[in-house]
């Protein structure tokens, strides 16, 4: 594409505005001049999904793009991370029931679910 401003071929780039050292939007520059490409204003709608195109996509897909999806393979696993013996060391991670170094997403057969932590009030 050509800029406006430079009439130069060149491509868009994001930058970020900020305000106050938070970032309050995004707007698109050129990548050779920097200056502002587009109408993409922080407060715009640019790379958002307009409702005429999720009724598309709707459309196509033949349902309703609302419902939440749930995967098949989102069991809670038994990880040594969450046993009750799984001993957490600045140096090393340890199994307290044998005494050996512990892979915290390894399992076990001698798993037993940790007690939830209840802050004191």
């Amino acid at each position: 594409m050509r800029c406006p401003h430079c009439g130069e071929e060149s491509f868009a780039k994001k930058k970020k505005i900020t305000e106050n050292w938070k970032v309050v939007g995004e707007i698109q520059v050129c990548a050779l001049c920097g200056k502002k490409w587009g109408e993409n204003a922080p407060g715009g709608t640019a790379g958002k999904a307009s409702d005429g195109n999720k009724s598309r996509l709707a459309a196509l897909l033949g349902g309703d793009l609302t419902e939440k999806v749930e995967l098949a393979g989102s069991v809670d696993r038994k990880f040594c991370r969450n046993c009750r013996y799984f001993l957490v060391h600045p140096f090393k991670t340890v199994c307290s029931l044998t005494d050996t170094e512990a892979d915290p997403m390894g399992e076990c057969g001698r798993f037993e679910e940790r007690a939830a932590v209840q802050n004191p009030s």
